[in-house]
């Protein structure tokens, strides 16, 4: 009992010294014994698969790798993620950072930043090294750090005795990611297409201009910084989206498939309305009432996009004559082969039951645990979001 009083009072010092230790154990097995540490382990299952991905060499000593998820990264990434998002539920309540609807749609250009931009990275767009940066999983450490930056950067300007801070911060945000855009753009190299800087700034200037605005009115908060950031990042993966869509394609396409774009969104806003209808419909019954709430609603859509996207770009089960993909996640590609189907299906009912579980049945035991019922429904969303809206623009971009 006392080492575990000691331990909950000591619960920083307690992590730090583990993480070390950690990190300790590992520098000094990739110095002593790197055959074992970095051929068998690092590289085989989690950065040889980066680099295949970016169609790198596949071998490295003798040790072959794929491209994708193995068993051992997909375990060791969710609990990287758990504590993660413990880490982020602390760091936002002390903030005091409501984790509410406005605050969600403040995150969705990060959300969407990341398939976007993992999609420029499948149509051969950025350059070694950075191509490595748009690579799951670096791509989610990259807009992790993003949004919690803009995170604490709007947490310190909306404090009352720094408010005036805010118009600096915008503009010094500005020249740095301006600064930052001229070294590469000076290098030429990063990328396939070269966006002029004037196109830039003005990506740049309208991702900022509704914080400026507020900041004037005296009404910029926390989640209108973190939702500016998120565009400064987003804007420009979506200008080079459009041009691509738009016929200035730098790669080889199989041709644009706003077919298959259109039949997922409507596949993924009938059984939305559906879930909506029941939830409005029985609204008197508490549970069922919680399947029109935002967040659940959002949950629903994430994975529905995730789940159908997959099952008919990879089996194509309306014949639309759509190019071999492969799926990546073992958990996944199981359940397709077993019946293609049944991923969309499996996807639908564990929602459901998540749901039905935080909203109903522990509904009053997580009532004083509301921001970290909403970090993991935040969460949730992001693991059907991310990969669903990927993999539906890669179809639609013909790559």
């Amino acid at each position: 009992m006392a080492l575990v009083s000691w331990c909950r009072k000591h619960l920083l010092l307690l992590s730090i010294v583990i993480f070390v230790g950690i990190i300790a154990v590992i520098v000094a097995g990739l110095v002593f014994l790197p055959e074992l540490f970095y051929d068998q382990w690092i590289w085989k299952y989690y950065w040889g698969p980066i680099v295949a991905d970016a169609g790198g060499s596949p071998v490295h000593n003798g040790v072959y790798v794929q491209e994708g998820y193995t068993l051992v990264s997909e375990l060791t990434y969710g609990i990287v993620l758990i504590v993660a998002l413990f880490a982020i539920y602390k760091l936002l309540k002390w903030m005091r950072v409501a984790l509410d609807w406005p605050f969600f749609i403040a995150l969705m250009p990060y959300i969407l930043y990341g398939p976007v931009s993992r999609v420029l990275e499948d149509a051969a767009y950025f350059n070694e090294p950075l191509i490595y940066w748009f690579i799951s999983p670096l791509i989610y450490v990259q807009i992790a750090g993003f949004a919690l930056g803009f995170v604490i950067l709007g947490f310190f300007v909306t404090q009352k005795e720094r408010k005036s801070y805010g118009f600096f911060a915008l503009i010094g945000v500005l020249v740095i990611a301006m600064v930052t855009y001229l070294i590469f753009w000076i290098s030429g190299s990063y990328g396939a297409y070269i966006i002029h800087p004037v196109v830039m700034l003005a990506l740049f200037t309208g991702a900022l201009a509704p914080s400026f605005i507020l900041w004037y009115r005296g009404k910029l908060s926390i989640n209108w910084m973190v939702f500016s950031g998120g565009l400064l990042l987003l804007l420009p993966a979506s200008y080079l989206t459009a041009r691509w869509i738009a016929g200035f394609q730098w790669d080889m396409t199989n041709g644009v498939r706003f077919d298959v774009f259109l039949l997922i969104a409507v596949l993924v806003a009938v059984i939305t309305a559906i879930v909506y209808f029941i939830g409005q419909r029985f609204r008197d019954n508490p549970s069922l009432v919680v399947f029109k709430n935002p967040l659940n609603l959002a949950m629903v859509v994430g994975h529905m996009v995730d789940g159908l996207t997959s099952w008919v770009s990879i089996y194509d089960p309306f014949r639309m004559g759509l190019p071999a993909y492969v799926e990546k996640h073992p958990a996944s590609d199981f359940l397709m082969q077993v019946w293609p189907p049944l991923f969309p299906i499996v996807k639908f009912v564990l929602i459901v039951f998540i749901i039905y579980v935080f909203d109903v049945v522990y509904k009053k035991d997580l009532e004083r645990y509301g921001w970290l019922k909403n970090l993991l429904k935040i969460g949730i969303i992001i693991l059907g979001f991310s990969p669903g809206v990927r993999d539906l623009l890669r179809v639609t971009m013909g790559v």
